[in-house]
């Protein structure tokens, strides 16, 4: 079997497994780890097998990374307490955690309310230009909300993916959001599935942030709805923080083949 079945299979189970909320195997399969309890999430989610081979000899050869995350609203930190909160500036500070002696940067070039295709517009000049070794892209929410065609969206995507890849950088998709509520307006799946193509037929990395978000919501580690405004910015500040630990994480599993802790 090649790995492009062994990674759709997996995340075909992992789908089933977390909608069926099969809450003692979460239990019983919580990555062990000085991550912070509130931010953990089942070792199931993190099934993606993909490598991060470019950023992986840049700081065996350099002792540096240069990411840059390109995205919308709140790859920009909307909602968050101050630019600082975003989880690309989060995801520095963990990865700096991570990666001792080594020199990372994280270049954040998220613009609120963009899709894909203008994010593809602005891809050089804002993210190649930059030189970076790996390109963490998350999308997606716009073009749900806005009811945008899937095969159009996946062509701004994969036109995306090879230009960075071209360009000698790993990529990291971000899939959108997760609130039960927005879930039951919004058919985010067929993008996510779009999303999943892709790294599957490129063999990119996929960051799962819907099924990440779906399990703190379900378990009960994070509460996104009835929220006075000031608990809105401090559970935006506490999300966001987790998410850029765990894509820190991801990134340093990928790089090292070490398994995830």
């Amino acid at each position: 079997m090649t790995i492009r079945w062994t990674r759709a299979l997996r995340t075909f189970a992992v789908a089933l497994l977390l909608s069926a909320g099969a809450s003692g195997v979460r239990a019983q399969t919580q990555i062990p780890s000085d991550m912070p309890e509130s931010c953990r999430v089942p070792r199931a989610v993190f099934v993606d097998e993909a490598k991060l081979h470019n950023a992986a000899k840049r700081v065996a050869r350099e002792r540096r990374l240069a990411v840059v995350a390109i995205g919308s609203s709140s790859t920009l930190g909307s909602g968050a307490s101050a630019p600082a909160a975003a989880w690309p500036t989060r995801l520095e500070s963990d990865l700096r955690r991570r990666l001792p002696g080594v020199e990372v940067s994280v270049h954040n070039k998220g613009r609120a309310r963009d899709d894909a295709e203008n994010m593809l517009r602005r891809l050089k000049a804002d993210v190649l230009d930059l030189k970076p070794d790996v390109v963490i892209w998350e999308t997606g929410t716009a073009e749900a909300m806005r009811h945008r065609e899937v095969e159009l969206f996946s062509e701004h995507l994969q036109t995306g993916v090879d230009r960075i890849v071209q360009a000698g950088a790993d990529v990291v998709l971000v899939t959108p959001q997760y609130s039960r509520e927005t879930a039951r307006l919004i058919a985010y799946q067929p993008y996510i599935d779009a999303m999943n193509s892709i790294g599957v037929r490129k063999d990119v990395l996929l960051f799962p942030r819907f099924e990440v978000m779906r399990h703190w919501v379900e378990s009960g580690q994070i509460q996104l709805e009835n929220l006075t405004p000031a608990q809105a910015t401090g559970m935006a500040d506490r999300v966001y923080d987790c998410l850029g630990r765990q894509i820190a994480r991801v990134v340093v599993h990928a790089m090292t083949a070490i398994p995830a802790r």
